[in-house]
Order: structure tokens, then C-alpha cells, then sequence
């Protein structure tokens, strides 16, 4: 599937899932048949109360500025366009925050232009969420994947501030799958985890 039909697939059923449920508006109550009436009215007898109206049917969930903000986002980032066009769109969808861009956005990491890899890393990196996480290791453990977004996942695990971020590192110091630069580079961002606690 298309990243951007994934993105609008995503973000339509998270809106789903968060819009409360609505209650069947109530059917209309029927007239009663009528009934034949006597001849003579008692001064006793009251018209019957009015019916209640039917309560107003709930509004549909709509979508909030943010979930637009971010669809628009995710589409200038996939659209075809200059690559300063789509790094930008990229970078501002990280800005927003919502941690459901990040399938997205780990998409774009295989996309043919390095630039927008490199737009699309320091993106996820900017989360600071399990996802994200998961997502920067991967990238590190890939074994197709170019060294130069492996020591930029490398770099980005240490604002993940986790012990699974730091043991990710640490592996990858150790991991004799990995060249030479990206070990040296996992033995450097180690070295200053260890300076900052």
C-alpha cells in the first residue's frame, strides 16, 4: 500500500476509535389509531400532554484541527515534489507531535532520496516513544540500510533516554555484523551517555 493511503487509513480509524459513541436518535412515536370519540364531552377530561420531541440527533465525530494539520503534513511529505518541498513537510510533521505519524514516517526511511531518509530519521527521532524507539533500533540493526542513517538512528537513541535505548547502543558497539564507522560512532554516543549521568 501507498504510504499515504496508510496515513489517511490510520488516522481515519484513530478518529474512529476516539469519537464517543453516538445514541440512536429515538424513533418517533406513532399517533395511537383514533378512537371514536362520544357524543358528549365530560368537563372533566384534559387533553392529552403533548408528546416530548425526539432529542437531537448527535453531530458526527469530525476531525480535529491537529488530525487535519497532520494529514496535510504526511501528504506534501509523500506528494511528488521538490525534495526541500517534502524534507520541510516532513520535518513539520514531527513538529505536531502525534506519535501516529510514526508508521508513516518509518516509511519514508525507504524512500529512494537520501535526503528525505535523513528528514524522515531525525523526525522519528524527535519522539520520544516506545515506537520511536523501536523504529531507531531497527534502522541501527538493518543490514541494508546506509551507514549514515545508521549512526544518525545511533545519535537519535540517546533522546530516547531509556535503558533499552542505551542497551541498543551498547550492542551495537559490540555487534561485529556492523562496519567499522557505525560501531566507532555506537562506541562514541555510549562514551556520552556515560558522560551525562
Amino acid at each position: 500500500m501507498r504510504p499515504l493511503l496508510v496515513a489517511g487509513l490510520l488516522l481515519a480509524a484513530a478518529a474512529r476509535a476516539q469519537a464517543p459513541a453516538r445514541p440512536r436518535p429515538a424513533a418517533p412515536a406513532r399517533p395511537a389509531p383514533a378512537k371514536e370519540q362520544p357524543a358528549r364531552a365530560t368537563p372533566t377530561e384534559a387533553p392529552p400532554p403533548p408528546s416530548a420531541p425526539p432529542p437531537p440527533p448527535a453531530e458526527p465525530a469530525a476531525t480535529g484541527p491537529d488530525d487535519t494539520a497532520l494529514l496535510r503534513g504526511l501528504l506534501w511529505a509523500v506528494k511528488p515534489a521538490p525534495e526541500e518541498v517534502r524534507a520541510i513537510a516532513i520535518e513539520d510533521v514531527a513538529l505536531l507531535g502525534d506519535a501516529r505519524a510514526l508508521d508513516s514516517l518509518a516509511a519514508l526511511l525507504w524512500d529512494s532520496n537520501p535526503r528525505i531518509q535523513q528528514a524522515a530519521l531525525r523526525a522519528v527521532a524527535l519522539f520520544q516513544e516506545p515506537r520511536a524507539e523501536e523504529i531507531l533500533g531497527n534502522v541501527v540493526r538493518h543490514p541494508r540500510m546506509p551507514d549514515a542513517l545508521k549512526i544518525q538512528a545511533l545519535n537519535g537513541l540517546v533522546f530516547q533516554r531509556t535503558a533499552t535505548a542505551r542497551r541498543t547502543v551498547q550492542d551495537a558497539a559490540l555487534d561485529a555484523r556492523l562496519t567499522a564507522p557505525v560501531q566507532n560512532a555506537a562506541r562514541t554516543v555510549a562514551a556520552q551517555w556515560e558522560a551525562s549521568r
